[in-house]
């Protein structure tokens, strides 16, 4: 991670009943742009400041820095919804997921993940959903890079191969 002085400090809510946390970088003190960051917070505490390590949670949104012509940023918030279900029969369980993105421009994906739980395995619910979704997740992404291969060949004519 790698910011600027003027650059936002985002950290994610970990939970849906808080709000993401934002703070404009007002001095970088690591090396080449590294934390930590001292930050003034814009919620809440108006002008308040802390010296900031972010976690895995935290990402930058950078400024427009001018250097010589007009910089131009643009941000679109794309949302995942998830959807999981439990179904148990005796000591044996399935969970199923299903992720869901819609962007902007009408495109709509789904994917799809499965869990089994064995009649031995011990009983941790949070195990089954874990995996459900990650491998929705996975099926989702899969599906958005088809997506941009597809979109990539249509407007350069060159088929695109990952790597």
């Amino acid at each position: 991670m790698r910011a600027r002085v003027g650059d936002r400090l985002v950290i994610e809510s970990p939970n849906a009943d808080t709000h993401r946390r934002t703070g404009v970088v007002v001095e970088v003190r690591g090396r080449l742009g590294e934390p930590p960051y001292q930050v003034r917070w814009l919620d809440g505490g108006e002008g308040r400041r802390a010296l900031v390590y972010p976690g895995p949670d935290a990402h930058i949104e950078h400024a427009a820095h001018v250097g010589g012509a007009d910089a131009m940023q643009t941000m679109k918030r794309w949302n995942v919804d998830v959807v999981v279900a439990e179904e148990s029969e005796g000591e044996a369980a399935r969970t199923w997921a299903e992720v869901g993105l819609v962007a902007e421009d009408g495109t709509a994906l789904r994917g799809h993940g499965m869990a089994r739980k064995h009649p031995t395995d011990m009983d941790v619910p949070e195990i089954g959903e874990e995996l459900a979704v990650s491998r929705a997740l996975s099926d989702l992404s899969r599906q958005l890079r088809q997506v941009a291969a597809e979109d990539i060949n249509d407007n350069t004519g060159t088929p695109w191969r990952p790597t």
